[in-house]
């Protein structure tokens, strides 16, 4: 399985000081894809690309209110990237992405870091000329692709 980065929200300042204490916060994550998450990304309101990646070290189970079972990532460094990556269209972004701290959405690292900007992933777009990812069909061209996009965007 590829390698994995969580995408949550908090205050913009929230990865770089989860990585100076040392942790995130407990969330829920499907305990089998644990081995491949490696990296957190925090948006916040603000922001409009994504400048950095936490990196996950490890894992702690923790029980939350009703015995849910969440689990604390402790992190390591905060890592630049090379390249930001746009965040995009925010009204693709608004149901796609989390919309409080104790929420998440997994994603493969590598379409977010090949995208051109981080709203086409979630209209199941690649970007940069990667591969698509599972379940995806084959690329359409011309007129027919416009018609069957799934985001309505202006061409």
């Amino acid at each position: 399985m590829p390698t994995q980065v969580l995408l949550t929200c908090h205050h913009p300042q929230a990865m770089e000081n989860a990585c100076d204490r040392g942790f995130w916060m407990p969330i829920p994550i499907p305990m089998e894809r644990l081995h491949t998450l490696l990296y957190l990304v925090s948006i916040s309101e603000v922001d409009t690309a994504i400048q950095s990646l936490a990196e996950i070290t490890s894992f702690e189970p923790w029980r939350g209110d009703g015995g849910q079972e969440l689990w604390l990532p402790f992190l390591g460094r905060l890592l630049p990237l090379p390249r930001p990556v746009p965040l995009g269209d925010r009204h693709v972004l608004a149901e796609w992405l989390p919309r409080r701290s104790d929420q998440g959405r997994l994603i493969d690292l590598l379409p977010v870091l090949e995208a051109d900007q981080l709203s086409d992933l979630a209209c199941g777009r690649s970007g940069r000329g990667s591969a698509r990812g599972p379940g995806r069909g084959p690329r359409r061209s011309g007129p027919a692709a416009r018609a069957h996009q799934p985001c309505g965007r202006a061409h």
